[in-house]
């Protein structure tokens, strides 16, 4: 029995020994030659100091273990210590190695976070270029860039001019004088009538003398009904094409304290196919439930954007027919949505919670110490959250502004970091 228990301690102190080691077959760290695991770790509670008398101890005396020593729980450690579980090892090995690490940090959640911004109004964006064109440009777009009319179907058959948008429908007359009649029925063609002042008298169409043959036996009748896409204001050599007011114009907006390139508009030319019409200032699909085929135009698109939650992005919901971000909504969505995220191995995604503040939910992790959370992450409430920022200077570092190029005229912004509260912040 003796020699039993004595084998069965020696496995435990090999088990505790071990680190990193593969799933089948474990391989122990090599030991000191104090026997200590770990390289030169400090003693674990279950050392304790022999007496000289018999190997027996006189006194035992429990030796807390010092940072980067192995133990087993937190009750190992030295005072300000935990015991945490190291998640660095290879693919294919298990970790079972536990270290004496600090349990929190000198650390507090500040409740602000960086803001980017470039502008706050158009005119940061635009320099010494004019932020708008003069109204003689109104309409050089469609004069010098656009041959055809946007949303039209070239050689499209057609019976009505809505099969083709913004272009015409319209056939060619199978009896034309002088130029091309172009037509959509038999009656928009000319008829063929005498003509009284000739003489002899002859059929304005076919030459035939009235005196003989009535006109009226021939029929004018509309040939191939197609869609005419060609944009009737396309002009390229208009002198309004190379003049330089019109160039060099801010092509950047303002928007939510950003610069980006100005996708705004003032007449349907303007437009792609799919948003041909130019609603106060913005291209859209439709402009009235006539531009729809059977749904109703509901701000400026044809029917609502989406019917079912599943029609949205993730951890938005369909409310008044637009996908609306309202965050998590329940812990098991946190959970599914870390492990598809593939989320830090700081944390196990099961723990993953929604917590919901003012109807927006957010997935956090809960912890019990800072060591818990991510590198950028202390523990508050309970809750890994974000540290934050407490200054410019230090925004600056986290978004990488530092040796930003010089402002030039085509980009003449400059981009800056500030540290605001996370409720003025933009999202």
């Amino acid at each position: 029995m003796e020699r039993i228990k004595i084998l069965s301690l020696s496995l435990l102190a090999l088990g505790l020994s071990l680190g990193c080691r593969e799933k089948s077959s474990a391989t122990p760290e090599p030991t000191n030659p104090g026997g200590a695991s770990g390289g030169g770790a400090a003693p674990t509670a279950t050392d304790v100091d022999a007496g000289d008398t018999g190997g027996r101890p006189d006194e035992e005396k429990v030796r807390k273990g010092e940072r980067g020593s192995s133990c087993n729980s937190a009750n190992d450690c030295e005072e300000d210590l935990s015991c945490i579980v190291t998640h660095d090892c290879p693919t294919g090995v298990a970790c079972a190695n536990k270290s004496c690490q600090p349990s929190n940090f000198d650390l507090t959640g500040t409740g602000k976070a960086c803001h980017v911004k470039d502008c706050s109004s158009k005119a940061d964006c635009c320099g010494d270029k004019p932020i708008q064109a003069p109204e003689k440009c109104a309409n050089r777009e469609s004069i010098c860039n656009r041959p055809t009319l946007t949303g039209c179907t070239t050689n499209l058959s057609c019976v009505t001019s809505a099969t083709c948008g913004a272009g015409k429908c319209e056939g060619t007359c199978s009896y034309s004088t002088g130029t091309t009649n172009k037509c959509l029925t038999a009656s928009d063609c000319p008829a063929n009538t005498c003509n009284l002042t000739t003489t002899p008298h002859t059929c304005t169409l076919s030459g035939a003398d009235c005196s003989i043959n009535a006109c009226s036996t021939l029929t004018n009748s509309c040939l191939s009904p197609r869609c005419n896409c060609t944009n009737p204001e396309y002009a390229p050599t208009n002198p309004i094409c190379s003049d330089p007011d019109c160039v060099d114009v801010c092509g950047f907006t303002c928007k939510d304290e950003r610069c980006v390139v100005d996708a705004s508009c003032n007449s349907d030319i303007q437009c792609a196919a799919t948003t041909p019409f130019c609603s106060a200032g913005k291209c859209s699909e439709c402009r009235t439930s006539e531009d729809c085929k059977d749904e109703e135009c509901m701000s400026g698109h044809c029917g609502p954007a989406c019917k079912a939650d599943t029609q949205c992005a993730l951890f938005e919901a369909c409310q008044a027919g637009a996908c609306v971000y309202v965050g998590c909504r329940s812990d098991r969505e946190c959970v599914l949505q870390a492990r598809a995220a593939n989320a830090p191995t700081t944390q196990d995604p099961r723990l993953a919670k929604c917590n919901i503040e003012k109807n927006l939910g957010t997935c956090v992790f809960p912890c019990e110490i800072d060591a818990q959370c991510a590198a950028t992450e202390v523990c508050l409430s309970g809750v890994c959250k974000y540290i934050g920022c407490e200054t410019n200077s230090e925004c600056t570092t986290i978004a990488g502004l530092h040796n930003l190029p010089a402002p030039t005229p085509d980009r003449p912004w400059t981009t800056t970091a500030v540290c605001e509260a996370e409720d003025t912040a933009a999202p």
